[in-house]
């Protein structure tokens, strides 16, 4: 069985989320600045933009109501925990969920300045029995030039695209294979890892470092 989904971006929960960002930058990869999400929802995020899709390191900084699910998987373990699918259309992505029987919530608009601009997107999140173990959503971005901006996409390392995403049972996406959406990328069965095209092996000493701080194994292609 081949499955592949329309990827936005992973989430990967780090109890240490300066560290993991450092861990990503000691590798070659060019990181975004440390950024708060609102009061409302206590996290905050270092993000890795790749071609079409990136990796959000996502880190706790105040206990709320709106993300004790985080927490939880952050006791858990951490790692990658989430899965963003890609929309262009958010109302039809919901209407699909609801065709195919995924429970999940009502869109929802979300904004966050930052110095290049206010960034605006609208999110589904989908209802935790419809992926155990791991929080998954539909995004669609409404500003994407300001969020894929060239200064983070130029890597040292030469990193390309997101080519693949590992997690250890994946069979509980399938159904979401009828969601529509551009940028598929293959999901298969394996230790938490990312697929990423790079034009050599990163060193041992920062592939650990990432594994260890954020969660996930970076796999060259």
């Amino acid at each position: 069985m081949t499955l592949a989904l329309p990827l936005d971006h992973v989430v990967a929960l780090c109890a240490d989320l300066p560290a993991a960002g450092a861990a990503f930058a000691d590798a070659g990869f060019r990181v975004t600045p440390l950024a708060h999400h609102s009061a409302q929802m206590g996290t905050a995020n270092i993000c890795v933009m790749l071609a079409d899709s990136y990796i959000e390191l996502m880190g706790i900084v105040a206990e709320t109501p709106a993300n004790a699910t985080w927490r939880a998987m952050l006791a858990a373990g951490g790692g990658l925990r989430g899965l963003a699918l890609r929309s262009e259309d958010i109302a039809a992505s919901a209407a699909a969920l609801t065709a195919a029987g995924i429970g999940h919530e009502p869109v929802r608009a979300f904004s966050r300045a930052t110095e290049a601009g206010e960034l605006r997107f609208s999110v589904i999140r989908l209802a935790p029995e419809a992926t155990p173990g791991l929080q998954c959503l539909c995004c669609q971005h409404h500003s994407r030039a300001l969020l894929w901006r060239p200064e983070h996409l130029a890597h040292p390392n030469g990193a390309g695209r997101i080519a693949a995403v590992q997690l250890p049972d994946p069979a509980p996406l399938v159904p979401l294979a009828a969601l529509p959406g551009p940028g598929r990328v293959p999901l298969r069965a394996g230790a938490p890892a990312v697929a990423i095209s790079l034009p050599r092996p990163l060193p041992a000493k920062a592939e650990a470092a990432i594994l260890r701080l954020a969660g996930l194994q970076v796999i060259p292609c």
